[in-house]
Formats: C-alpha cells, structure tokens, sequence
C-alpha cells in the first residue's frame, strides 16, 4: 500500500478508514506512475475493497489519468478526487522562509478547504453511490497569488516577497521522460492564461460548503505552524 504522510490532511479526519480502503496520495516524482501500478496489483491480490485517490486538475492530471485507467482494469471500485492547484498546500509548495512562489503566472486558482475534501473521502467510503467516479474539488472563490499575499500577511504569516518560478522547479519535474515533457508543457498554458475553473461536484453530490482561505488560515493556524517539507512534493 502506498504509505500516506500528508500530515495535515490526517488531523481532519474525524472517523477511522476502514483498513481494506486505500487512501492513495501520488508523490510528485519520476517513479509516481510506476510506483501506482504496481500499487494497483498488489492491492488485487490483498482483498483492498475500495481505493479513494486524490487527484489533479493541474498538469499531474495526466498522471492520475494513466492511473486511472490502470485501477478501472483492476475491477478494484475507486472514488478520485481531483483538487485545483491551491488548496492547503499553498503553505507547503509555494510558502517557505517568508517567500511565496509563484508558478502560475499570477493565473487565479479556486481555493479547497481541506476540511471539505476529508468530510467527502468519509461519505464515499464504502459507499456504492460513488464508485467509479472522478469528482472535480474546488471551493467557491478563485484567489491569485497577489490575494493569497495579502491575506497571509494579515494572518501572521508575513510575505517578504513574491518569487517567479515554475512548476517544473517546485515540484522537481525536470526529467526526460515522454510523461513529464507532456505535464511541462501543459504547466506552460499558466502562461496563456489558462486556470482551473471553479466547480460545484462537492456541493451537489456531498452537500458540502467550505470555508475561504481567510478562514481558513485563522482556524487553521495551529495545523500549520510547522511547515512539513516531507510534504513538499505530493
């Protein structure tokens, strides 16, 4: 099974998953799909009942499409969950040292409380009526990085600067493979302007509402006053 150590998501779960259920977060690096695949066929052989993944609506897309072919062939049922590029992670991938990283070009992105995405995996556990399905996760409210600026600034997490990068650099994808020139290029639409768009799948078929970073971030602040650099990259 592959081992989850995003340490923030963890903290909001409010029940225990059950242990034939895999919850699969994809690592960003070159041995992601390989290591999902071979994922998928050893959870055949161990009686796993059901994998609940978090996926992407970013350049990994591509990755967690592969993936997702390869678990419908498995006759494993799974529920994916596909979360835009800003969500909790703002905290991990793009703010270090007083500095944010910028890899979207200032292109807005629409926010997801995590609190929501648990509350979801928990109602699909299980349950039938979401087997096989791909859920595209976003909050309410699209923020760019200048608004992400301003609100960690009033919350005791100053920004000293903005800094340009690119999403081949923050999520380490600089190797040579057809997967990963594909994802590079797609990363590159950020530069046309290109942004997830804001979506409703966790209100109507959940009956969930989240809560915006602002809220998030005052809420929250105990979570996130240690900043996980082995989370840096998934």
């Amino acid at each position: 099974m592959i081992k989850i150590h995003d340490t923030q998501l963890k903290k909001y779960f409010t029940k225990e998953i059950d242990k034939n259920i895999a919850l699969v977060l994809l690592p960003k690096n070159k041995d992601a799909l390989t290591i999902a695949k071979e994922f998928v066929l050893d959870a055949m052989e161990s009686g796993v009942k059901q994998i609940i993944k978090i996926g992407s609506l970013g350049p990994w897309r591509l990755m967690h499409g592969q993936f997702d072919s390869f678990i419908k062939e498995s006759g494993i049922p799974y529920t994916s969950f596909d979360i835009a590029p800003l969500m909790s992670h703002i905290f991990i991938e793009q703010y270090k040292d007083k500095v944010l990283y910028d890899y979207r070009y200032n292109a807005p992105a629409p926010y997801l409380d995590p609190r929501c995405l648990v509350k979801a995996i928990e109602q699909s556990v299980g349950n039938k009526t979401h087997y096989n399905k791909n859920y595209k996760c976003t909050g309410e409210k699209q923020y760019t990085i200048t608004d992400i600026t301003d609100i960690l600034d009033k919350n005791n997490y100053p920004v000293n600067r903005i800094e340009n990068t690119t999403n081949n650099k923050i999520h380490k994808m600089t190797f040579d493979n057809h997967d990963f020139l594909m994802m590079s290029k797609i990363a590159d639409h950020y530069k046309k302007g290109w942004y997830p768009g804001i979506t409703t799948d966790l209100q109507v078929n959940f009956g969930i509402s989240g809560r915006n970073f602002e809220q998030f971030v005052l809420q929250d602040q105990n979570i996130y006053s240690n900043i996980h650099d082995a989370d840096r990259y998934l």
